[in-house]
């Protein structure tokens, strides 16, 4: 009896370790107490009368889950119960455990008025666009100089040439002139069009072309300098030279001059033997509206895109104080930063003027001239086509070129972005990314004519392909301008601030992952395309081979650098990177202007003070003590100490 007395104790015991019990007594009767501990925990405890609660230790700490504090047990005299007695201790009841502590509340950012961001942008617009809109006096100008160039070059032409293929050559119009997003003070563009005494026999240019003009435009007192060491030849011509600037060109002329006539062309020649043979040249036949006249160039300004506010409606762009600040730009906040040159370079967004450049003023108009570049005058052709779809394309351009020069990343021989670049980006968002969209995909709705039969339609396709690259899109401008203004292309309403706010945000926003859904409107800097033929907008870096930089063999023999760190398609030229000269500082100082701008919309929209201006001019300031200078693809750049050198921002108004 003993023994089965022991053994009952030993598994009451037993049960009441392993359940977490409380005990009354000796006797068989098992009250189960609240389990207070963790899931994993394991514990002891005693019971304390009737009114006491289990205590248990053992419970194992998670992470998360924070330590409580042990209660305090109270003197209870007079306690009840078990073998609490006369005097026992006990605890006070215990309120239910907490096993996560509540998170405090993280502060909130003030919520965001996309109203009052688009008006701002709206007002910015309306003051900013009247100053950088081309006048038609100045258009006047730019094609009167355009004629006098087209005179002496035909003249010279006429006296020094001695080849017999030519019957006469032309000055075309091309670039923002001929588009429609000209600039006040900005390049004329044009193009070297020949006309063949017999049109079967179509050859390149003769190597002597290019230095004949050049010293025609020297010999009329102009500026002149050929560019050879460009992607394609380029004549770059002034109207009005300081002394010290015709000089130093008439000197490199000379320095050429003065070669033999084996090491003149040794180039050219090699040139001549490696290059394809095709279709080299651009001929006025080729397309019947091949480039714009005079005349339809000036029906492109003749209305101004927005009156300049007046008296007291002018709008000037908000700022900090009205000294110069230093910019965000100074520092980059970009994750592009990451791999940055070594700390002590700083990055010049202008390049320091040699003694050959031309400075951006005090020096008359100023003309590229080329001479292996037919692409270009059909791309002028598709961007003016683009300016009639929407009066809203040419403001939004407007307004994104003028921001681009006065945060000065807008210089492709720095190593940021062209302006054809930039017209290409704002393009891309009002095709494809504004919803609805802006505009149409001209090159998408190209069709040829119905009932043609196989020969002339054959003949259609070989005539649309300019250097082996097919050239078609919708290029009626009469039914494009008749379509827009019947409201066939587009049903967005939305203002030029509201297109602008969302432009700024598309390259400004950190993409996120998604799986599945409408895609975030944002652009994918490191693995994206701009592509505006493809429906969509946008094609991958990995399928178009643009995954690393390379070397190639240029037109004119030398060997060109092409980067792809920013990837913008030409419509046409499929394998040309537009954005190949932007290096790693440029594509930095690129996307941290767009952070800056976001900011800069962030704050405005909450009510808050901005940082600055979205129009401050970046003011570059020397370094004290320059290392060295490198050349990058025919752009120079200061290494100073980065602790040195910066940027200093000017406030608008």
């Amino acid at each position: 009896m003993a023994t089965q007395d022991v053994r009952g104790l030993e598994d009451h015991l037993r049960n009441m370790i392993l359940s977490n019990v409380s005990v009354s007594g000796h006797g068989p009767g098992i009250q189960h107490a609240p389990h207070q501990q963790p899931p994993n925990g394991r514990g002891r405890g005693r019971g304390r009368g009737h009114g006491g609660t289990f205590r248990g230790r053992g419970g194992r700490h998670t992470d998360g889950q924070p330590h409580l504090p042990t209660r305090n047990t109270t003197h209870n005299p007079g306690g009840r119960g078990g073998r609490g007695g006369m005097g026992a201790v006990t605890n006070p009841p215990q309120p239910p455990r907490i096993l996560r502590q509540p998170v405090p509340a993280l502060p909130s950012s003030p919520p965001v008025n996309p109203a009052v961001q688009e008006k701002y942008l709206d007002q910015i617009a309306a003051h900013e666009i009247p100053n950088v809109e081309i006048s038609p006096s100045e258009v006047d100008r730019n094609l009167a100089f355009n004629s006098e160039l087209e005179a002496i070059f035909q003249k010279a032409f006429a006296e020094n040439y001695a080849g017999e293929d030519i019957a006469e050559i032309k000055l075309v119009s091309f670039g923002s002139l001929a588009s429609g997003f000209a600039t006040p003070d900005s390049d004329m563009d044009l193009a070297v069009v020949v006309s063949w005494k017999d049109p079967a026999k179509i050859s390149r240019i003769d190597k002597e072309i290019p230095r004949l003009l050049e010293k025609a435009v020297l010999d009329a007192k102009m500026g002149g300098r050929l560019l050879t060491k460009t992607r394609v030849p380029i004549l770059k011509v002034c109207q009005l030279p300081t002394e010290a600037l015709a000089t130093a060109l008439l000197e490199e002329r000379q320095k050429w001059d003065d070669l033999s006539e084996e090491n003149k062309w040794l180039q050219s020649t090699a040139l001549q033997e490696m290059a394809p043979r095709v279709q080299p040249v651009l001929s006025p036949s080729e397309f019947p509206s091949l480039a714009a006249s005079k005349e339809e160039i000036k029906k492109l300004y003749r209305t101004s895109l927005s009156p300049k506010p007046k008296g007291n409606e002018e709008v000037k762009s908000p700022t900090t104080p009205t000294t110069p600040t230093t910019s965000s730009s100074a520092v980059s906040d970009s994750k592009d930063a990451a791999s940055q040159p070594p700390k002590d370079k700083i990055f010049r967004r202008e390049k320091k003027l040699g003694p050959l450049d031309f400075p951006k003023s005090g020096v008359g108009i100023q003309c590229d001239i080329n001479f292996e570049n037919p692409l270009g005058i059909h791309n002028t052709r598709l961007l003016r086509c683009y300016s009639h779809c929407d009066p809203r394309v040419r403001p939004m351009v407007l307004f994104v070129k003028s921001w681009a020069k006065r945060r000065k990343i807008n210089s492709a021989y720095s190593g940021t972005l062209s302006s054809y670049g930039w017209v290409l980006m704002v393009l891309h968002y009002l095709v494809n990314i504004a919803q609805p969209a802006v505009c149409p995909n001209l090159q998408m709705m190209w069709q040829p004519p119905k009932n043609m039969d196989v020969k002339t339609l054959e003949k259609l396709f070989r005539d649309t392909k300019i250097l082996g690259y097919p050239v078609r899109f919708f290029d009626d401008e009469a039914e494009i301008t008749k379509m827009a203004r019947a409201g066939r292309f587009t049903a967005n309403t939305q203002s030029v601030g509201a297109l602008l706010k969302g432009f700024f945000q598309y390259y400004s926003s950190v993409p996120q992952p998604y799986t599945s859904g409408q895609r975030p409107p944002s652009f994918y800097w490191t693995s994206e395309v701009l592509s505006l033929r493809t429906p969509n907008g946008v094609r991958s870096k990995y399928e178009k081979g643009w995954t690393g930089a390379k070397t190639t063999i240029s037109a004119n023999g030398r060997e060109v650098r092409h980067r792809y760190l920013f990837c913008i398609e030409d419509p046409f030229e499929l394998d040309h990177n537009v954005a190949r000269t932007v290096t790693h500082p440029g594509i930095v100082a690129i996307r941290d202007e767009f952070r800056r701008a976001w900011r800069i919309l962030t704050a405005v929209g909450q009510d808050m003070e901005p940082e600055g201006g979205l129009f401050d001019e970046i003011v570059e300031q020397g370094p004290p003590t320059p290392v060295k200078e490198e050349v990058v693809d025919g752009a120079s750049f200061n290494v100073v100490d980065v602790r040195i050198g910066g940027f200093k921002t000017t406030p608008v108004g």
